[in-house]
């Protein structure tokens, strides 16, 4: 449930700073901070290379998104 609103309100946070024009509001909406590791960790075992990583961008709309979830969870 939480990851779904994560999803869900970051989705609605870029549709509605699509439809806002560019300036401090639109910035709210659409900018967030990336949660995650930067570069990929590597593991070479000469045979196979895999490669692990992963980043989740939020922004506010996913923030209220996942308080949605669980509110609606309990």
């Amino acid at each position: 449930m939480v990851i779904l609103g994560a999803v869900l309100g970051g989705c609605v946070g870029e549709l509605l700073g699509v439809l806002i024009p560019s300036g401090l509001l639109h910035d709210v909406f659409v900018k967030g901070f990336p949660l995650g590791f930067p570069d990929p960790w590597v593991l070479n075992l000469k045979v196979v290379v895999i490669k692990f990583g992963f980043t989740i961008m939020f922004n506010v709309f996913s923030f209220l998104g996942i308080l949605a979830a669980l509110y609606a969870s309990k």
